[in-house]
């Protein structure tokens, strides 16, 4: 690491550490003595008072990372969580530290802005510059052309785990691992920590729980329970949590939602060069925890149940959460493409985002992406820079009708982008991936056929409602109902004296934010502004 950053390491003044000495406790290690082991959970902050502090790596035979002397501190954006270390910290001399458990850490940030400031840029940038310059972390071997490898690869991107995938298509080192493991190509794919435990063809939850992404202890019952960790899942969860409320947050897989498969986000307010959805999402996922929300994940919700003044949501694994209200944020996925054997193909160059993950897969090649609106603008311009060709299909004349200008220009503009007016995507062949697609030339009233390895999809949205289906009115499309937009006949057996506040459905206490919403605008800056609207409504909700 770079060791000039002042913001990525910096050096706590004589006040700074007079202020924190009441919090900790002065501890001493002897030379070689590590400090935090990899794979600690909840581990403490040390302030470095005398001698220095390594820090090494130890997926990468300890590997020197950067070295802490007198004034500066250990951590990273894990210790706001319960995820496991991922580095060792190891005495280079002999040292004195002050030592800050790590509870009393989140303490200190939530009430002295000062020191918040220092920490939370020190441990957002240092995560994102160990991401950006070491591979390692955790070993994934698996096919490009294996729907599971593809499955693991998502979730440890969306939350941001370092891993290095060797692709048993084309990697020699994959074979060579497998081999001495006596594991066979039919028994992948396999995850390797750094202790050289091998997970079979793991579940998700299997490998969240040992990483620490899902929460080991649930409230008897939480002010707001949030289902979805997308912009306005994450938003609400900012605001609730720094305005007190006993928080929990669960989504399926990671932060982000559907806006975390953008590439780049351009005309989000407040960044001028634009910001990928993913780091967005890490962003709010890192700002909610220093406030105290529990995000856990892969929590899937199954069915949400009203007990007249508290919901018992139920999931996927046999538990249940419980909350004096609720907010809905599981927003919409990208409409499944209507061609048969469709499904067999997803991750297996079928795709509905485009993140660095995904291009990787695609790199040199020609790849289409279907789709109209700004999704597929930026995933055509982002592919541009790692694909061969970029063929974008729409079955409309132009563009200007669903896309921003901004982005329409720029693929006018580039000449690895080729736009197809008045075409829809028919069907696609291949065997183990996606070898050629048949197109319907609406103009010609002819099929065209393309050699295409890998197809984009961004059309249509179906909400993601079944967990409340059954609680919720909806409009035809399965979009849910809320404040004003609910009728009369919706409503008529409604409990209270007041009317269903903004957002709030049929359901006193549940409330519905983002691209669940019927009505709303599908754009990032509308989703986190319903989120936070929507605390305000809860506080008038609670008792």
């Amino acid at each position: 690491m770079n060791k000039q950053n002042n913001h990525i390491f910096p050096k706590l003044t004589k006040r700074q550490i007079k202020y924190l000495t009441p919090c900790g406790s002065i501890v001493t290690f002897e030379r070689e003595d590590v400090i935090i082991k990899q794979g600690e959970q909840n581990y403490d902050l040390y302030v470095v008072l005398e001698g220095e502090i390594y820090i090494l790596d130890p997926y990468d035979n300890n590997k020197f990372i950067t070295c802490h002397r007198a004034g500066e501190f250990t951590g990273d954006s894990d210790m706001l969580s319960d995820r496991a270390a991922m580095f060792r910290a190891m005495a280079k001399t002999r040292v004195k530290a002050l030592r800050i458990a790590h509870n009393e850490v989140k303490k200190i940030i939530a009430r002295n802005s000062e020191l918040n400031d220092i920490f939370i840029k020190a441990f957002f940038l240092r995560r994102v510059d160990i991401l950006e310059r070491h591979e390692g972390g955790y070993t994934l071997v698996g096919s490009r052309f294996s729907q599971s490898t593809f499955r693991i690869r998502e979730f440890l991107s969306k939350n941001y785990i370092r891993y290095t995938w060797l692709d048993t298509e084309k990697d020699q080192a994959s074979e060579d691992i497998l081999l001495r493991l006596g594991i066979s190509q039919k028994q992948t794919p396999i995850v390797i920590d750094p202790d050289l435990n091998v997970y079979r063809n793991p579940s998700l939850e299997e490998i969240a729980k040992h990483i620490g992404l899902s929460a080991k202890e649930v409230q008897n019952r939480y002010d707001v329970l949030i289902v979805g960790a997308g912009p306005a899942g994450l938003a609400a969860s900012v605001y609730g949590a720094s305005e007190g409320l006993s928080i929990i947050t669960i989504d399926q897989i990671g932060p982000g939602g559907q806006a975390g498969n953008s590439s780049l986000i351009e005309n989000y307010l407040g960044f001028p060069t634009g910001i990928s959805g993913n780091e967005l999402a890490n962003r709010a996922y890192l700002q909610a925890q220093k406030f105290g929300c529990t995000i856990s994940v892969p929590f899937r919700a199954k069915e949400l149940i009203h007990h007249g003044h508290y919901f018992e949501l139920l999931l996927s694994n046999g538990k249940s959460i419980k909350a004096s209200t609720v907010i809905a944020a599981t927003g919409a996925q990208y409409r499944t493409l209507n061609i048969p054997g469709i499904k067999d193909f997803h991750g297996k160059g079928l795709y509905y985002g485009a993140t660095p993950m995904e291009a990787r897969t695609c790199k040199d090649e020609n790849v289409v992406v279907v789709g109209g609106g700004n999704s597929a603008g930026q995933a055509a311009l982002f592919l541009a820079n790692h694909a061969a060709h970029v063929h974008l299909i729409i079955r409309g004349e132009d563009l200007t009708k669903s896309m921003s200008s901004y982005l329409i220009n720029r693929i006018v503009d580039n000449s690895k982008i080729t736009l197809h007016t008045r075409k829809e995507l028919k069907k696609i062949e291949g065997n183990l991936t996606i070898e050629k697609i048949q197109l319907y030339n609406h103009k010609t009233k002819k099929e065209e056929f393309m050699d295409i390895t890998n197809v984009f999809s961004f059309i249509g949205a179906t909400p993601s409602n079944k967990w409340i289906a059954k609680l919720v009115c909806t409009d035809k499309d399965g979009f849910v109902l809320t404040g004003n937009e609910l009728s009369a006949t919706s409503i008529k057996n409604w409990p209270l004296n007041r009317n269903p506040f903004p957002l709030e459905t049929c359901i006193p206490g549940l409330f519905v934010v983002g691209d669940l919403r019927s009505g709303s605008t599908k754009r990032v800056a509308s989703a986190v502004g319903e989120g936070s609207m929507a605390i305000s409504y809860v506080h008038q909700v609670l008792p």
